[in-house]
């Protein structure tokens, strides 16, 4: 009996969709996807947006794919990035399965003119902070050494989304330097309560009873010696 392969559905093209959004494939496994079902040129496998791309393939297929396809999304609540997803994505930028252009657009893809309208929840602060802080003040600009720094942070078990998107405000070297400044003013006793609240609201959306090194920084009162070692335990620098 000649084998054929199951006809291609809507829900096909959903499945990829949702699974490029949180980040569980990347852009080129996406196309090697879509390449099963369909040919596509040099040019929109290079140029053309994910999204897009996949859009216009499941067309070709059936032209009511795309009505299909935007109203299942639409109604979706598992669309948001995620730490597995950040992981992923990590790791084959690592491995140099992607570029630091493909990350980006994965990491923003909700903030594009043709996302204005959605709103994306996010479960978990740090990929939150990440994808809608991070990676768009510096353009996926990072080093190789930042980009595994970061990797450490998401993959340190269990996850802690409060410390965890705490380490990544921190990994600037000029934020380090203000962390030692304002929680050495704190622990010295120049700053209330009040004072380093405006500090960690600025810069962590947290006050000091939802920072999560209060108990720490609580310890070394009046020993401003120590605090450089309670930065590189929030800064969660790799072990090598």
């Amino acid at each position: 009996m000649k084998n054929e392969m199951s006809p291609v559905t809507s829900v096909y093209f959903v499945t990829l969709l949702k699974a490029y959004l949180r980040g569980t494939k990347t852009r080129n496994e996406i196309i090697d996807e879509l390449q099963q079902v369909a040919p596509l040129s040099v040019d929109q496998t290079s140029d053309v947006e994910v999204s897009r791309l996949l859009f216009q393939t499941a067309s070709q297929l059936n032209k009511d794919f795309y009505q299909e396809i935007v109203a299942e999304v639409n109604h979706a609540n598992d669309t948001a990035p995620t730490r597995e997803g950040v992981i992923h994505q990590l790791q084959a930028l690592l491995n140099n399965e992607i570029s630091t252009t493909a990350l980006y657009e994965w990491a923003t893809w909700h903030n594009t003119p043709a996302a204005d309208d959605e709103y994306v929840f996010f479960n978990d602060i740090a990929v939150d902070y990440f994808c809608t802080q991070l990676m768009p003040a510096v353009k996926g600009q990072l080093s190789v050494p930042q980009y595994e720094h970061i990797l450490h942070i998401f993959q340190t078990t269990p996850p802690n989304g409060l410390r965890d998107k705490v380490a990544l405000v921190l990994l600037p070297e000029q934020e380090k330097q203000r962390f030692l400044f304002y929680l050495g003013d704190y622990i010295q006793g120049h700053s209330t309560n009040e004072q380093l609240d405006v500090y960690l609201l600025h810069k962590f959306g947290m006050d000091h009873q939802s920072f999560p090194y209060m108990g720490e920084l609580s310890a070394i009162m009046h020993a401003p010696a120590k605090l450089p070692a309670l930065l590189r335990m929030a800064a969660m620098n790799p072990p090598y």
